[in-house]
């Protein structure tokens, strides 16, 4: 007998309701969220189990000690679950009981799974961005401290400039710059992994064909995209980078707003940042006279966003084939390339 679980996780502990096809509950019960939990979960229900939870915090972990012990995990999406179990009273028992009856039923709204190379080697990227953004973060703190002592002046962080920083005797400074420094060689450690990595990656490299667009940000781009092929057209893989224009209409009256901002916030950053490298390298292509265009309208900001938004749908099949497409013709749809 196949039974159907719900799980509503939490970081110390998750809330489980198992039922039978017909509904009736078999097992409502709350367990610690570590091994031991999941192995008094699936004593309770058998292996003959499939399993639904949403993709929130650390989802992988929950994934990973689920995936080769029952019969199947599904990955919940959490905002159009939201929408379809919403209740005036949301509890645990409520929340979990919702999922197990969406997956019983055929109703559960699934988020996309990444296989395990996929969701290691995003881990990475996203490693490789935050990195970089903290040693900013510090270096900016050191700008703010040398002004605090009437010292304004533009530097490199050369090992002289260092020397000189560290000369100052101001100890916020120095501690800031043991900071950037301890930062500075898991930083060109990544870069290095994920240089090699770009270089055998065909998709990376079919990317790379664009101007402006380097090994760490192709990877970044094929790596958030993961299967090009689960989008069932274009206007899909715009929606899920979240750079299309938001919509509210009634009757027949119909406005656009800015964008949805939906989906991967780290494809939509790839995305923005491409767009800008493609226009301070290229020479005469699609999305530069594009983006002209819409500069005169425009703030050069939102110009580089709504770009992203432009599809000419025939270009997704060559894509698919992994076709050398002129990077004019590809630049409006760079994700899709992937």
């Amino acid at each position: 007998m196949t039974v159907f679980a719900g799980l509503d996780v939490h970081k110390k502990y998750f809330h489980a309701t198992a039922m039978d096809k017909s509904g009736d509950i078999l097992v409502q019960e709350e367990f610690p969220n570590e091994t031991e939990g999941y192995d008094s979960l699936l004593a309770m229900t058998g292996e003959e189990v499939k399993v639904a939870f949403e993709a929130t915090y650390a989802w992988e972990y929950v994934y990973e000690e689920l995936e080769d012990r029952v019969k199947e995990v599904k990955l919940a999406h959490p905002k159009r679950t939201e929408v379809i179990t919403k209740e005036r009273i949301k509890t645990d028992v409520k929340a979990s009981e919702a999922l197990a009856n969406l997956l019983r039923t055929s109703w559960l709204p699934e988020a996309w799974i990444p296989p395990k190379e996929t969701r290691k080697l995003r881990e990475k990227l996203r490693r490789r961005a935050y990195l970089p953004w903290k040693r900013t973060g510090f270096k900016n703190k050191i700008k703010v401290d040398l002004a605090k002592h009437g010292i304004r002046r533009d530097f490199s962080y050369s090992e002289e400039n260092k020397e000189w920083l560290r000369s100052l005797d101001i100890d916020s400074v120095a501690d800031y710059l043991d900071m950037i420094v301890a930062l500075n060689n898991p930083i060109e450690r990544i870069t290095k992994e994920i240089k090699k990595e770009a270089r055998v990656d065909e998709d990376a490299k079919l990317v790379m064909t664009i101007p402006g667009i380097g090994p760490i940000w192709s990877l970044t781009i094929t790596a958030e995209i993961g299967d090009v092929g689960r989008f069932p057209s274009p206007k899909h893989f715009c929606s899920y980078s979240g750079l299309v224009p938001s919509t509210e209409q009634s009757g027949s009256k119909e406005v656009h707003g800015s964008i949805t901002k939906e989906g991967n916030k780290y494809l939509r950053w790839a995305a923005v940042e491409c767009a800008w490298l493609h226009k301070r390298h290229a020479d005469d292509t699609y999305i530069l006279r594009f983006f002209k265009k819409m500069a005169v309208k425009k703030s050069k900001q939102n110009s580089s966003r709504r770009h992203r938004s432009e599809n000419p749908h025939s270009d997704l099949p060559d894509a698919r084939k992994k076709r050398k497409i002129p990077p004019s013709r590809l630049i409006p749809q760079i994700i899709a390339s992937g």
